[in-house]
C-alpha cells in the first residue's frame, strides 16, 4: 500500500525540521525550557516521592557545577556515573556537560572486571557511584592512572541525604554558577562515552555530543502526532529504563523540547507498567512488548495516552495493542551509534506496513548494499548503512574499528535489512555477532572470553536461544579439552555446569550470565577452522536439547 500523499507530507516535515536550527547546546536548552515554565515539574520520580521543577533542576546543577569545578573537574575530563534510576543522575549530566566534560555512563550491575575496564579504557577523571557498590572502592586492583581518589563521590539513595556528593553539592551556595565562566559547548562538544556492546570482547565507548543528543531528541518529537482541535501538545512522557541506557537521555530533553515532565520508574515492570501510565496520566511512553503482560490490570481503566515508542515488537503484539487502547504504536530503528535512523511516518498507517521500521529518520539517509559495499534495489536483502548530520563521532580510542565500520561517511549498521517497492525499510536479520537479551546487547565473544578462562575448556560459542519473555536468552556450547575425558569422565564431571556459572557470575555482569549451557564433542567449522554460528542456531531440533537450564535447574533431554 503506498500513500504518495501521505508521504510527501512527511518529507516535507522532515525538510522543515532540519531547517530548524538546534539549540547551541544541551544546557541552552534546558535554560530556555526553565524561562519559559520554570515552576512546571520536570522529573517526578514517583516512587521515592521526589521531584524536581525547571528551575530547581536549573539552579542544582548549576550548583553542583560550581563545586565540580572548585573539585577540578575541567572542560574535556571524563566523569564516570555508576547509580541507580535517582535525581542525581541527571544532575549530574547536566552539570558535567556544563563545564564542558563528558559524562561515561556504567552500569551499576557491572562486576569488578567491567568497571576497572571501562574506568581506563574512557580515561575517567572523576567517578559519581551509588553507596549499594560502595564496595568497588576496594576491589578494583587496576587503578586508572587518570582517576584520581579524591575525584570520587558516593550518592546516598534520595537527593537531600547525606553523602559525599550531597555534601559536594552543598559545598556551593543556592544559585551559584561555574566561575570564572566556561566556554560554551558547541554542537560538536563531547557529552557522553556512551558503551555499547560490539562485535569484538569488551564494549566501545561510542562519542556522542551535544548535536547529537539534540538531534534525536528533536527527531522524537517529529514522530509525535499533531495535536487534535482543542488539545494541548502531549506533556506528561514517561521512562522506567535505567538512566544509564540510551534512552532516558534523549527522553528527557524530548521532555524538556516540550516544556513537559518526565516521570520515571527506578525499574521496568512488567506487572506494573500499564497501571502506572493509567495512575499518571501519561501521554507518552516508550513501552516494551513485556508491558502487554499488564493488560488485565487496567481493565475498565482509561488511558491518556495519545502515542508509544514500541521499537522491536512483533507485528502480532502491536496489533493487539493498538487494538485494545486505539493508541498510535510507532516503531522505528536505531542504534547507539547512529540515534535514530529509520523511522515510521506519524501520519501513515502502520497496519499498512505491519512489518516496516520505516523511512530515513531527521537528518539520515539511508541504503542497502551487498558484500561489495554497491547499492541494492527493492527486494534485495543487504547491509543497511546510514550517515547524516550529528551522527557518533566513532569510538573512543578504538583507530581500528572505526575504520571497519565506516564505509565512507556511511556508518556500516552490520543488520541485514530489505526495502519495499514503497520505500520502507524492514529487519531481516543481524551480521553481527550479538545476542539481544531485554534490550541489552551481550556481544557473544565477551561471554566466551570468559568462559576459555576455564583451563578444562577447548573452545565454546555463545549464541542466542529464543526466549518468549526476554527475546533471546544466552546460551554457551562448550567443548571440553578431550585429553581431560578419561577413564569414562564425562564433560559434566570434568567441567560441573555449577562451576562454570559461579565463574562467570564473577566475571559478567548478571544479563550476561548464560541461562543455558550445553556440552558438545565438537563445533562445525570452516576451512580457517572458525566456528559456523549460523549451523549452530540454524539447527532442525529444539534449541534446548540436551542444555542444562540455570534458571529451572534442569537438564532439558
Amino acid at each position: 500500500m503506498r500513500d504518495d500523499a501521505l508521504l510527501q507530507q512527511w518529507q516535507q516535515r522532515l525538510q522543515h525540521a532540519a531547517g530548524q536550527p538546534l539549540p547551541a547546546n544541551i544546557p541552552q536548552l534546558f535554560s530556555q525550557a526553565t524561562a519559559s515554565q520554570p515552576d512546571r515539574v520536570l522529573m517526578d520520580l514517583f516512587e521515592d516521592g521526589q521531584r524536581l521543577t525547571y528551575a530547581e533542576f536549573d539552579a542544582l546543577s548549576n550548583q553542583l557545577a560550581t563545586s565540580l569545578q572548585a573539585a577540578g573537574v575541567q572542560a574535556g575530563m571524563h566523569v564516570a556515573v555508576m547509580l541507580p534510576n535517582g535525581l542525581q543522575w541527571h544532575l549530574t549530566w547536566l552539570a558535567v556537560l556544563k563545564l564542558g566534560a563528558a559524562v561515561v555512563p556504567v552500569n551499576p550491575s557491572y562486576t569488578v572486571r567491567e568497571v576497572e575496564y571501562v574506568l581506563t579504557d574512557a580515561q575517567v577523571s572523576a567517578w559519581v557511584l551509588g553507596t549499594e557498590r560502595v564496595e568497588l572502592l576496594k576491589q578494583i586492583t587496576d587503578w586508572p592512572a587518570s582517576l584520581a581518589r579524591q575525584r570520587i563521590w558516593v550518592t546516598a539513595n534520595r537527593l537531600g541525604e547525606d553523602s559525599s556528593w550531597q555534601r559536594l553539592l552543598n559545598a556551593s551556595p543556592a544559585g551559584s554558577h561555574p566561575t570564572p565562566a566556561v566556554p560554551q559547548p558547541g554542537l560538536d562538544t563531547l557529552a557522553n562515552i556512551q558503551y555499547t556492546s560490539g562485535t569484538t570482547g569488551f564494549p566501545k565507548g561510542c562519542l556522542l555530543t551535544h548535536g547529537y543528543w539534540l538531534n534525536l531528541a528533536q527527531a522524537a518529537c517529529l514522530m509525535h502526532p499533531e495535536p487534535a482541535p482543542g488539545q494541548v501538545q502531549m506533556q506528561r512522557f514517561f521512562t522506567a529504563q535505567p538512566f544509564f541506557y540510551m534512552d532516558p537521555f534523549w527522553q528527557l530533553l524530548m521532555t524538556a523540547m516540550c516544556c513537559g515532565t518526565l516521570v520515571a520508574a527506578r525499574k521496568i515492570s512488567a506487572t506494573r507498567f500499564l497501571g502506572w501510565l493509567a495512575d499518571h496520566q501519561i501521554d507518552w511512553a516508550q513501552l516494551p512488548e513485556l508491558a502487554l503482560k499488564s493488560i488485565d490490570s487496567v481493565q475498565g481503566r482509561t488511558l491518556a495516552l495519545r502515542e508509544v515508542f514500541t521499537f522491536g515488537w512483533s507485528a502480532e503484539s502491536r496489533q493487539i495493542f493498538v487494538q485494545r487502547f486505539q493508541v498510535p504504536a510507532v516503531e522505528s530503528f536505531g542504534m547507539t551509534e547512529i540515534g535514530l535512523g529509520l523511522v515510521m511516518p506519524n501520519n501513515y498507517p502502520s497496519a499498512a506496513k505491519p512489518t516496516s521500521v520505516g523511512l530515513a529518520g531527521l537528518r539520515r539517509q539511508a541504503r542497502i548494499v551487498d558484500d561489495a559495499g554497491q547499492p541494492v534495489g527493492p527486494g534485495v536483502t543487504g547491509e543497511l548503512q546510514i550517515r547524516g548530520d550529528h551522527l557518533f563521532k566513532g569510538y573512543f580510542n578504538k583507530p581500528q574499528a572505526n575504520a571497519e565500520v565506516f564505509d565512507g561517511d556511511w556508518f556500516r549498521t552490520g543488520d541485514a535489512f530489505v526495502q519495499d517497492e514503497d520505500g520502507f525499510y524492514r529487519i531481516v536479520g543481524r551480521f553481527k555477532d550479538m545476542i539481544r537479551r531485554s534490550n541489552e546487547n551481550i556481544a557473544a565473544r565477551e561471554v566466551e572470553a570468559v568462559v576459555r578462562e576455564l583451563g578444562a575448556v577447548l573452545d565454546c560459542a555463545a549464541v542466542p536461544v529464543p526466549d518468549p519473555v526476554r527475546k533471546e536468552e544466552v546460551k554457551i556450547m562448550v567443548q571440553v579439552r578431550p585429553e581431560l575425558l578419561t577413564d569414562g569422565k564425562t564433560p559434566r564431571e570434568v567441567l560441573p555446569v555449577d562451576q562454570l556459572l559461579t565463574h562467570c557470575q564473577g566475571a559478567l555482569a548478571p544479563f550476561k550470565v548464560p541461562r543455558y549451557v550445553q556440552f558438545v564433542t565438537d563445533f562445525p567449522r570452516t576451512s580457517s577452522n572458525k566456528i559456523i554460528k549460523h549451523q549452530l542456531i540454524n539447527t532442525s531440533g529444539s534449541p534446548l536439547s540436551r542444555s542444562f537450564d540455570r534458571v529451572q535447574g534442569v537438564w532439558h533431554t
